[in-house]
């Protein structure tokens, strides 16, 4: 849909995104403090909420998927709800995975307003480069602290190794010490 979007509707569409991710992350987050209430427990399809906020800007299929992930089931052509137990941990990183999803289209409209002319497809472009670009120093820092601290390993063993010794030695000599004094008295 971005791409069909040219000019000011490609801002206005992400916009939109972010508003149906806003209000999916209201109700995984209602859903996870006050699942009883009656408003929660049963999800209609034809409010205003959900018409113009979600169905519009969201695939049908993408919808039933993201509501089943949270727990609920479409009883209805009009209405999802709780009719079963439902998995709070998948609830959870279902809600998680939805605010991700909106920071980082905030994180592209801040991308895009900084922009002349604001295309959503040179920001995509530009915001994928960039992350590559973090991925692949997070590879090569990870990989030097791999070294490292395998060398580091070797050294802090090869101490540690010294220091028994050198304990085990003093304590091995004072034994000795003692017991030879104790001899010769």
């Amino acid at each position: 849909r971005c791409r069909r979007a040219r000019g000011e509707r490609s801002g206005s569409v992400l916009r939109d995104l972010l508003r149906a991710l806003e209000v999916l992350e209201l109700l995984c987050v209602n859903l996870l403090l006050c699942p009883w209430r009656k408003e929660i427990r049963s999800l209609k399809t034809f409010t205003g909420n959900f018409v113009y906020y979600i169905q519009s800007v969201l695939p049908d299929d993408i919808v039933t998927t993201v509501l089943e992930k949270i727990g609920y089931t479409a009883t209805t052509a009009t209405e999802f709800s709780l009719v079963k137990k439902r998995n709070n941990e998948e609830t959870k990183q279902t809600a998680f995975e939805i605010f991700l999803a909106r920071i980082e289209c905030e994180t592209i409209l801040e991308l895009m307003s900084k922009e002349e002319h604001g295309n959503v497809e040179k920001t995509l472009q530009k915001r994928t480069k960039m992350q590559q670009h973090l991925h692949d120093r997070e590879d090569e820092m990870s990989q030097e602290e791999k070294a490292e601290s395998g060398e580091n390993k070797a050294v802090s063993d090869t101490e540690l190794c010294l220091a028994t010794q050198q304990q085990l030695a003093a304590h091995s000599c004072l034994s000795f010490e003692g017991a030879s004094s104790r001899r010769s008295q």
